[in-house]
C-alpha cells in the first residue's frame, strides 16, 4: 500500500469540559491571522492593571546565554538557524499567543519557515489560523490527556490514524502579514515498520519524484523528508491500496523554507498538564529531531483546576519534563512561563482561583533552583484577581480562564518585548 504526496504551488481538560475547545475555535475564527505588532507603551498606558516593571525574563542573564549567543550568530551570518519549541496547553494550541511571538521574532531575525504543524482540524480540534488541514475521510485521533485510548502519542501531543485506503489529507499554509510561509522542505513524522503505508512523492505531472519506504527505519525511526525545487503552499497525502492490514499513523509535519532565520515550533494540546507530556511515549524522542535551541514551556493552568492542587506532584512532573528535555536536547535553554490568573466555577458563580497563585509560585521557585529562565505572566497581568480587569477590558473570554484574541496578541507582544529587552542587555 502506498501514499502519494501530491504537491502544488497553488495556492484545558476542556477546561475539564468540551466547551473550552469550542471557545478557542471561535477565537481562532475571529482572528484574521495577520501580523499585528502590539504597541507595548500604549498598551501599558491604556491598561493600568498591567505591571510593566515585571515584564522581564527572570534570571535570563544566567540561563539564556547560549540562546542569546545563537541569536547574535544568526544576526551576524555565522549561523543559519535558531530553533525554538513552544510547548503548552489550550492557551498555546490556538497559536494566537505563540503565533504573535513567531511573527515578531521572525520579522527581527528572519523567517526560516512555519515550523512544526499538526492537523488539529482532522483530529476534530481547533486549528491555528496560519494553515488549514482537511481530509475526505474520518481519522481516529487521540490527544495526550486521554491515556486509555490505544494510539501512542508523539511530538505533537496528538496522533491521527486511518486504515482507509481512499484517505486524502491536505495541508495548505497561509502567509502572515509580511511573512511568506511557503516551503521547499517537508518532513513527515509518522509510524514506520511493518504494517504501515509507504509513500510516493508526486508533483502535478509525475508521481515518481521520490519514494519513501515506511518499512525502513535506518535514517530516523519516525521521520521522512522530501525536498522540493519550487516553494509550495500545499501538500496532499493520498493513499493507494496494494495490500491489506496496513494503516497510516501521523504525529505531525515540519515545514521549512531553507532560508536563514528562526523556526518557531508550536506544540499545544487542549487540557494538557506536565504529566500528560511525560507519559507521551514518543514525545521526547521525536522532539529531539527539532534540535531546539530554546524550549519554552507554558503549562500549569490545568493543574490549578484540579480538586486540590498538589504542589509536590506538580513539582515532580515539572522536573520530569524538564529533565527529559535536557537529556535528549543538551543544547537547549529552558524558559518557563507562569500560568496566568484565572477564575473557577462555584455555586456562587465564577470566583477567584487561589490555586493559580500556588501554581505560579511553584513555577517561579522551580525555575530559580533548576537553571531555567522564567516569564511571570501571572504577575504581569496584575496578580491575584486581575483576570476580572482583563475581562472587563474585553481581553479575556467569558470563562475568565482563556483570553480574547486581542488578549492573546497582547500577551505575545509583552512576551516578545521581554525577550527583545533581555537580548539587547546581553548584547551590551
Amino acid at each position: 500500500m502506498a501514499y502519494y504526496i501530491t504537491t502544488s504551488s497553488v495556492n484545558l481538560k476542556k477546561i475539564k469540559k468540551q466547551a473550552s475547545s469550542v471557545l478557542l475555535f471561535i477565537l481562532v475564527l475571529a482572528y484574521d491571522g495577520h501580523a499585528q505588532v502590539p504597541d507595548i507603551d500604549s498598551m501599558v498606558k491604556r491598561y493600568s492593571f498591567i505591571r510593566p516593571e515585571l515584564n522581564v525574563l527572570i534570571d535570563d542573564s544566567q540561563t539564556l546565554v547560549s540562546f542569546y549567543k545563537k541569536l547574535t550568530d544568526l544576526k551576524e551570518g555565522k549561523r543559519e538557524r535558531v530553533n525554538i519549541v513552544h510547548i503548552g496547553d489550550s492557551h498555546i494550541q490556538a497559536d494566537l499567543f505563540s503565533g504573535t511571538v513567531r511573527q515578531l521574532i521572525q520579522i527581527d531575525f528572519g523567517n526560516a519557515g512555519r515550523g512544526f504543524v499538526f492537523p488539529y482540524r482532522v483530529a476534530k480540534s481547533n486549528e491555528p489560523p496560519s494553515y488549514r488541514t482537511t481530509s475526505n475521510v474520518k481519522w481516529d485521533s487521540k490527544r495526550n490527556v486521554f491515556p486509555d485510548q490505544y494510539l501512542p502519542i508523539g511530538v505533537g501531543g496528538f496522533t491521527i490514524e486511518t486504515k482507509d485506503t481512499n484517505a486524502i489529507l491536505s495541508l495548505t499554509v497561509k502567509d502572515q502579514g509580511p511573512l511568506n510561509y511557503s516551503f521547499n522542505k517537508f518532513t513527515l513524522f509518522h509510524e514506520k515498520g511493518a504494517g504501515n503505508f509507504g509513500y510516493a512523492v508526486c508533483d502535478d505531472f509525475n508521481c515518481k519524484v521520490g519514494d519513501i519506504d515506511s518499512r525502513k527505519k535506518e535514517d530516523n525511526a519516525y521521520v521522512s523528508t522530501q525536498i522540493f525545487t519550487t516553494p509550495l503552499r500545499q501538500v496532499m497525502i493520498r493513499c493507494s491500496a496494494s495490500d491489506t492490514g496496513q494503516c497510516s499513523r501521523i504525529y505531525g509535519m515540519l515545514l521549512e523554507n531553507g532560508k536563514p532565520g528562526i523556526l518557531y515550533n508550536m506544540i499545544g494540546v487542549n487540557g494538557a498538564e506536565f504529566r500528560h507530556f511525560n507519559r507521551s511515549v514518543h514525545f521526547q524522542e521525536q522532539l529531539s529531531y527539532l534540535q531546539a535551541d530554546l524550549v519554552i514551556i507554558s503549562l500549569g493552568t490545568n493543574e490549578g483546576f484540579s480538586a486540590g492542587f498538589d504542589r509536590d506532584a506538580f513539582l515532580a512532573n515539572m522536573d520530569s519534563l524538564v529533565t527529559g528535555i535536557r537529556k535528549l536536547n543538551p543544547g537547549a535553554d529552558i524558559l518557563l512561563t507562569s500560568p496566568g490568573d484565572s477564575f473557577k466555577k462555584s455555586k456562587k458563580g465564577r470566583v477567584k482561583n487561589p490555586n493559580m497563585t500556588l501554581a505560579r509560585n511553584t513555577v517561579l521557585a522551580f525555575a530559580a533552583t533548576h537553571h531555567c529562565a522564567c516569564w511571570d505572566l501571572y504577575g504581569i497581568m496584575g496578580g491575584y484577581g486581575s483576570m476580572a480587569a482583563w475581562y472587563t477590558a474585553h481581553l479575556a473570554a467569558k470563562d475568565r480562564v482563556h483570553f480574547s484574541g486581542q488578549g492573546y496578541i497582547m500577551q505575545g507582544g509583552l512576551f516578545y518585548e521581554a525577550i527583545r529587552q533581555g537580548y539587547e542587555k546581553y548584547g551590551k
